[in-house]
This record gives structure tokens, C-alpha cells and sequence, in this order.
């Protein structure tokens, strides 16, 4: 069996009710050959329909062996037979993925059927019988073993072939055999092609739903992780370079220790070089919580557990989380080193059950619990800690010190849960096994009126009443599962009698395997008894087959009496129904495996896809900061640690003025992936040319292409105000879309957007108001 190729669709009716006519081309246009897709509904519901038709082949060889000596005469008469179907065992056993092809176990049905029928003492011979349905099994199994035009064109030649051997060989049994097994086997080949383009469509549909589903997943995992990126960048941004450039800038004690400055200018430098090459700005952690907790104002005291343990406790926690929990300690000290007014600060590290708790805590003056959207606490420590899964609890008052309390859970202390792929694929396999159930019971009934009228011209025969109670059966059980899936205890009882009148109908038909036994329609009665298996509890179905087996005994026990060889195909007969009975619960067991497998590779699959996409995410989200000008921060960093005095006065205005401008770029929002890049282009030319540009906006992110066009509306204004103007963008939420608005100076702003290319420009509405411009952009998403 080779690889799936690109899928055939399989054609659906029109909407509306088709006529007779279109219901006949729709039916003939799903026996055209198809190869089923690539997602885990399709490939649970292909290979547990090959391991149940590979299953149910072997066990019908097994029974074959049995009937070889059920055969009228001498055992050793038949030695070679009997060699061959222990062998059509072994080959069936074989069939696996780098092991024997499909087709050899259909090919050795084929010529084993041939031989059986050369060697049959009659047309009644339970031989014969039990080779006649090994037949029937065949005639279904290429469409579920095989693959495109094969699975039509294997049973199609092997029919015409086998019947023309079955003339040849044994006209002395005239030709009614081999043309009923022409016409069953393409009655079953049709049917079968039929029935499965129904699944696949099923099994499709449910694989675009899911594929729509995991794609909607992976666009919010991706615009999640791009937002992730931007927003550590930004603290990580804040709580170095930020942090430094507002110590240069203030003076005095924060800057008396020239080494400590120089030192921590050198590991901002190689910060603002990371962001500003799109890389990711990792501030060394390798010497854990405590190294990171430090800061030259204060003298921070350790406490709680040992050096040893606490790095234990950190090396077992994810790296996200311990990155969070490293960083927001590391704020928190600085933070009381600028603002509580105290020379002393407590780190104190606990094992509480299965939590690692950090508590940071002065004794300074404490605020009033109060934390705003922006600051120090709210995103290097709030934001950071709840991104990361990490606990944050605040305690603090005026006068009475703060204390900050941050947990993480050590003991289970993992990624974000994977979804259950079992869990996903669950309600596609039980609703593949409904269908597969009714398509089955409806089928079977519908063949059984065809091989009625087919093998009886003419005649009113018991099996149109078999046919006619297992079509009822059917459509009773699917009225009495659409709702609760389950079939109550009196439609139970009801199919079970059905089912044993069907069976002595099928029986009296061929006069109970005395005449034309192999035309008996042995599995008319199946189709009821597949319903309890697939929809009943299991009691329901142990007192079915026990009820169906008390028939089947006690028709053959009363046939026995006078013709032994009939009651043998009898009993053939009823092992038939439970053969397919088992074969059910083995389809059941096996597409239930193989969908939680086959969910779990794709699952692995998208899963890969995805964090490789977050990663090229992140990365475009980082563009803003290559964009943003770091070059003078780089510059201004080298400055201050080669400086003899990082403190000089006449630096300071140089630092205050790029720490604000940092600040400007920090509060840029995370989730503006494509437009983030172009407000910090157009930041960084403001702060080139001296104009006071402030951006505020949204979460409302635009496509790449608006995002350019707005982009060149935005440095367009930029450049063509005159420096010392002031320039206001803010860019948010609308009911058309979006709404951008440039707030300047006369007649700057209106010059810079009508000067703008592309679209947006020209859309732009501009109106005076005293001296100030306000231009003003409509911007549709919806397309």
C-alpha cells in the first residue's frame, strides 16, 4: 500500500431533493475510484476499516480450516486444500506496513475460492457455503485495502475471472452459482464504495473543521506570542536601559560607584544591541534569583533556603517562569532602591508544599496599593508574573513598607497543557461509527432485497420478509439514537426478536441449507444485531447474541435430524453473524486507538508548525526595536561606561531625553505587531528631528499592507513638521474598522498626509482648527 496521494472529492448531492434520476448519477458518481485525505479523522476511519477487513479475513480462513473437515469424505482427500488455507493464515497475518502488500491475501482468497469450488461434492457442500462467503468477504475488502482505480479494477477482474473459472472447471454444478456470485460480489462492490464515499465525506468534513479549528489556534497562539515578545522586550527594555539612562540622568548616588556604573552600562549595551539585531535580549540568568537580585543603592539580604536549594528549586521550573520570576525580583529590589527610601531590602525564598514563594520586602514608606497600567510594578512585575503563570500578591500601605509576594507551583511546574488529542478526535470517532453502523444496517437490507428478487426471479421468497425487517430494524434504530445515542431496553427487545425471525426467514429461503445453500443470505440479520453492539449497553448485546445463538442452535438441531450436512451450514451460517458481530466490536476497539493516534500526530504536527511560527512572530515583533534607533542609546551607554564621570552635568539632559523617548517606544502596545514597527520608525525620526511626537492607540493591530500605507501617511507627517512642533497619532478601535487621527501644528500636517503615497493619503480628511490640523483616516478591516 503505497502513500495517500491528493484527495479525489467525492462529489455531494445539490440542494434540494434530487430526483430519481439525479439520485441515480449522484450514486454512480461515488463508485468512481478516490483516494481518501491526510487528517486523523480520514486516517482513523481508513486504517481501522483495513485492520477490521484484515481481521475478519483472518478469522474466516481460520473458519475455512474448520470446514475443510466438515467436508463430505475422506480428510486426506483434501490435505492439500486444508495446507493451502492454513497457509492463507499465515499471509494474512503477515500484512503489515513493511511487511506482505494488501493484495496477496485478496489474491490467495481468489485462487483458494477456485480451488474449493474444483473440489466441492456439491452445491450444498458446507465447504462450498463457508468458500462462498470467504468470496463475499473478498468482494468488500479491495475498497477498504486498496487505493484509487485498483480498489475497483482488483474485485471487477477477479469477479469476471473466478466466474469464468467456476464454468470451466465444474459445469457438471451448472452455471446459477457462478452467476449469483458475479452478481453478489458487484452488488457488494458497489455497495461498499458507496457506503465509504459517505464516511470519507463525513471523515473530511470533521478533518476541515478540525484544520479551521487548529488554524484559528495557531493565528491567536502566533499573535499571542508576537505580543509576548514585544511586551518582554519592552520590560526587558525598561528594567535595564530605561532604569540605567534615569540613574544617569538624576546623578549624585545612584551613579558614586563609577565600577557598578561601567559594569551595568556593559550588560545594557549588549541588551540594546540584541533588540536592536531582532535577537532575543536574554539578561544572564545563569547564576539564578539571587544574582539577579541586586542593586549598588541598597544592601540586600538573603534569606530562607540555601544557595543549593534554591538553584535546585530553579533549574526544575520551566525557563519562562523562571525568567519571570528572576526579572520581577530583580525590579522589585530596584524599585526599592529608587522609591521606599531605605537602605536595606529582604529576599526571602520558601518552600511552602508544592509552591516556590519569593518574598521581597522594606520597611520605606510604602504607597497605597494602588497600581496603574504603567510603572515599574504594573509590567515588569504584574504583567510579567501573570504572563508566566507566576502568583503576585502586593502588600503595602503608606509608611509601612511593601511587601511582594511572588509564588510558582515547583511541583507540577510545566508548559501550558497540552489539549488532549484523545479528548479532540473522541466525538469524530463516535459519530464515524453511528454512521458506519447505519450505513452497514441500511446496506444490508438494501442488498438483501436485490439478491431476493436476483436470486428468485419471479418468486415471492421468505428473504424479501428478512430484508424487510432488517430495513425496519435500521430505521428504528436510528430513530431511537438521534437524540440520546443509546437504544432503550424495549427497542432492544424489539430488534432481538427481529433479528431471530430474520435469521429462520434467511434459513427457510434456501430450505434451510438443503437447497442452493450458497445463495443463503446469511448476514440478513447482522444489521440489527451491529446496532446493539454499536448503541446498546453490553448486557443488551450478551442477551442478544445469546438469544440469536439459541436460534441458530435449535434451527440446526431440528435440521440435523434428517440431513447432517445442512445443519453443519447452518451453524455456518449463524458463525457468520457473530463473526461480523465481533468484527463490529474490534472496528470500535481499533478506530477509537487509531483516531487518538492519528490526533496525537497531528496534533504534533500543528504543534511544531505553530511554535515555529511564534518564533518567526516574535521576530517581527522585534523589528520595531531595529527600527526604533538604538544606536543612540548604544552610543550614549558607551559613553557613560567609558566617561570618568558618568555622573557629568552635562551629560544628564542627553540621557533624560532618551530615557524618555524609551519610555515613549515601552508604551508602544504589544499586540501591534505590523503597525508597532511603524509608529517606532516614526519615533525614531521625531526624536531625530526634534519634533515631540506621542503615539496612543489600541490593541488594534493592521494588516502588513495597511500597516505600510499608514506607516507612510505617519513618517510623511513626521518629516514635514519643523522641529520643536508638536504631533499627536492615536490610532483605535472603530464600528467601520479603525480610526487614525494626526493632531499638528498649521499647516504642517495637512502638507505632510496629502504628500503621503498610497491609499490612505488620499483618504485622508483634514480640518483647521485655530492653529492646529487634525487629519483624520477611516480605515476598513473588513475585507
Amino acid at each position: 500500500m503505497g502513500k495517500a496521494g491528493p484527495v479525489t472529492t467525492v462529489p455531494r448531492p445539490s440542494a434540494g431533493r434530487p430526483g430519481a434520476a439525479g439520485v441515480a448519477r449522484e450514486l454512480l458518481r461515488r463508485t468512481a475510484p478516490f483516494v481518501p485525505g491526510d487528517g486523523s479523522a480520514t486516517r482513523s476511519l481508513a486504517d481501522s476499516m483495513q485492520r477490521a477487513f484484515l481481521v475478519g479475513t483472518l478469522g474466516w480462513q481460520v473458519l475455512m480450516v474448520a470446514a475443510v473437515f466438515a467436508a463430505p469424505g475422506p480428510v486426506s482427500r483434501l490435505l492439500p486444500l486444508l495446507a493451502a488455507h492454513v497457509a492463507a493464515v499465515v499471509l494474512t497475518w503477515l500484512v503489515r506496513p513493511g511487511g506482505l502488500p494488501a493484495w496477496v491475501p485478496l489474491a490467495t482468497t481468489y485462487a483458494l475460492f477456485i480451488a474449493d469450488w474444483a473440489v466441492a461434492d456439491s452445491a450444498n457442500d458446507p465447504l462450498l457455503f463457508a468458500a462462498c462467503w470467504m468470496m463475499n468477504l473478498a468482494g468488500a475488502t479491495p475498497t477498504f485495502l486498496l487505493r484509487g482505480r485498483s480498489a475497483l479494477l482488483v474485485p471487477a477482474v477477479a469477479s469476471v475471472a473466478v466466474t469464468g473459472a467456476m464454468l470451466v472447471l465444474r459445469p457438471d454444478l451448472g452455471p446459477a452459482l457462478p452467476v449469483s456470485v458475479l452478481l453478489t460480489q458487484v452488488s457488494i462492490v458497489l455497495a461498499t464504495r458507496i457506503a465509504q464515499s459517505y464516511l470519507y465525506d463525513f471523515a473530511a468534513l470533521a478533518d476541515e473543521a478540525s484544520a479551521a479549528a487548529r488554524r484559528d489556534q495557531a493565528a491567536a497562539a502566533v499573535q499571542a506570542a508576537a505580543s509576548r515578545a514585544s511586551a518582554e522586550d519592552a520590560r526587558v527594555l525598561h528594567d535595564t536601559v530605561i532604569n540605567t539612562l534615569a540613574a544617569l540622568a538624576s546623578g549624585g548616588a545612584a551613579v558614586s560607584d563609577v565600577q557598578a556604573v561601567r559594569e551595568r552600562c556593559a550588560r545594557d549595551i549588549a541588551t540594546v544591541a540584541a533588540l536592536r539585531d531582532g535577537a532575543d535580549p536574554d539578561v544572564d540568568e545563569s547564576h539564578g534569583l539571587r544574582a539577579a537580585s541586586y542593586d549598588t543603592r541598597v544592601r540586600v539580604h538573603h534569606r530562607g533556603l540555601s544557595d543549593e536549594d534554591l538553584a535546585a528549586l530553579e533549574s526544575g521550573l520551566p525557563p519562562r517562569q523562571r525568567r519571570a520570576l528572576q526579572r520581577a525580583v530583580a525590579e522589585l529590589v530596584q524599585n526599592a532602591a529608587k522609591h521606599a527610601g531605605v537602605d536595606e531590602v529582604e529576599v526571602r525564598a520558601e518552600r511552602r508544599g508544592s509552591e516556590l514563594r519569593v518574598t521581597v520586602a522594606d520597611d520605606g514608606a510604602g504607597f497605597d496599593g494602588h497600581v496603574g497600567a504603567s510603572g515599574g510594578l504594573a509590567t515588569s512585575v504584574r504583567a510579567r508574573a501573570l504572563d508566566a503563570g507566576v502568583g503576585v500578591v502586593i502588600d503595602t500601605a503608606p509608611g509601612a513598607g511593601t511587601r511582594v509576594a511572588l509564588t510558582v507551583d515547583v511541583a507540577g511546574a510545566v508548559a501550558s497543557p497540552a489539549p488532549d488529542p484523545q479528548g479532540d478526535i473522541a466525538d469524530v470517532v463516535m459519530a464515524l461509527r453511528r454512521r458506519a453502523c447505519l450505513l452497514y444496517s441500511v446496506g444490508v437490507a438494501v442488498i438483501g432485497f436485490y439478491l431476493a428478487v436476483a436470486n428468485h426471479l419471479g418468486e415471492v421468497s421468505p428473504e424479501l420478509a428478512m430484508a424487510a425487517l432488517a430495513l425496519l430494524g435500521a430505521g428504528l434504530g436510528w430513530r431511537s439514537t438521534r437524540v440520546h445515542g443509546v437504544l432503550p431496553v424495549s427497542v432492544v427487545a424489539v430488534l432481538v426478536v427481529a433479528s431471530g425471525t430474520a435469521f429462520v426467514l434467511s434459513a427457510a429461503a434456501v430450505d434451510y441449507g438443503r437447497e442452493e445453500a450458497p445463495n443463503w443470505q446469511a448476514v440478513g440479520a447482522t444489521g440489527m444485531l451491529v446496532l446493539i453492539a454499536e448503541f446498546g449497553r453490553r448486557a443488551a448485546l450478551i442477551a442478544a447474541c445469546a438469544a440469536y445463538g439459541a436460534v441458530v442452535l435449535t434451527v440446526a438441531a431440528l435440521v440435523a435430524r434428517s440431513d447432517g450436512p445442512a445443519a453443519i451450514i447452518v451453524l455456518m451460517a449463524g458463525a457468520a453473524a457473530f463473526g461480523l458481530v465481533a468484527g463490529w466490536r474490534r472496528f470500535q476497539h481499533i478506530i477509537a486507538a487509531i483516531g487518538a493516534a492519528a490526533a496525537a500526530d497531528q496534533h504534533a504536527a500543528w504543534t511544531a508548525r505553530t511554535r515555529l511560527a511564534e518564533r518567526e512572530a516574535a521576530d517581527r515583533s522585534r523589528a520595531r526595536w531595529r527600527d526604533a534607533g538604538l544606536n543612540r542609546s548604544l552610543e550614549l551607554l558607551e559613553t557613560a561606561r567609558s566617561a570618568d564621570d558618568p555622573g557629568d552635568p552635562a551629560l544628564r539632559p542627553r540621557f533624560a531625553a532618551e530615557e524618555a523617548y524609551l519610555r515613549q517606544l515601552t508604551l508602544l502596545h504589544p499586540d501591534l505587531v505590523h503597525v508597532g514597527q511603524w509608529f517606532a520608525r516614526a519615533l525614531n525620526d521625531a526624536h531625530d528631528n526634534g519634533v515631540r511626537l506621542v503615539v496612543r492607540s489600541g490593541a488594534t493591530d493592521l494588516p502588513t499592507d495597511l500597516a505600510a500605507d499608514l506607516g507612510g501617511v505617519l513618517l510623511a507627517a513626521v518629516a514635514d513638521a519643523p522641529s520643536g512642533a508638536d504631533l499627536t497619532v492615536t490610532l483605535f478601535p472603530d464600528p467601520a474598522g479603525a480610526r487614525l487621527t494626526l493632531v499638528g501644528a498649521h499647516p504642517y500636517v495637512g502638507a505632510g498626509v496629502r504628500a503621503a503615497a498610497g491609499p490612505l493619503g488620499a483618504a485622508a480628511r483634514v480640518r483647521s482648527i485655530g492653529e492646529q490640523e487634525m487629519a483624520e483616516i477611516l480605515i476598513d478591516l473588513s475585507a
